[in-house]
């Protein structure tokens, strides 16, 4: 089994992403090849302050990471980057990172 693992910054996401993520793997008939788990934090730097302690000490075989965190008024490409080096860091270089425009939630909903 593989494993889906999002890092997202705060439990309404988490709430989403639980009712959204089986109806999207069984929709894409993967629903027996994935599970998933999402980590909430609390807000945008325990999130970035959590990435590479994750990552390094994730236990289970055959996981992908996605991070979610919002662009707020940052600039965009230096947050991924930043996140990027701290992914690669933690020996996890293809961790898959969005970062909606400006709020999680409208990401959603788009």
């Amino acid at each position: 089994m593989k494993w889906l693992v999002f890092l997202v910054e705060e439990q309404s996401m988490k709430a989403a992403l639980d009712e959204l993520l089986p109806r999207l793997l069984e929709q894409e008939n993967v629903i027996d090849e994935f599970s998933h788990q999402v980590l909430p934090h609390k807000g945008k730097t325990h999130l970035r302050d959590s990435i590479k302690r994750t990552l390094q000490n994730w236990g289970i075989p055959d996981s992908h990471f996605i991070i979610l965190h919002d662009k707020d008024s940052a600039d965009c490409r230096l947050l991924k980057q930043k996140i990027a080096t701290l992914c690669v860091e933690s020996g996890h270089p293809k961790t898959l990172i969005r970062i909606p425009c400006h709020e999680l939630e409208s990401w959603f909903l788009g």
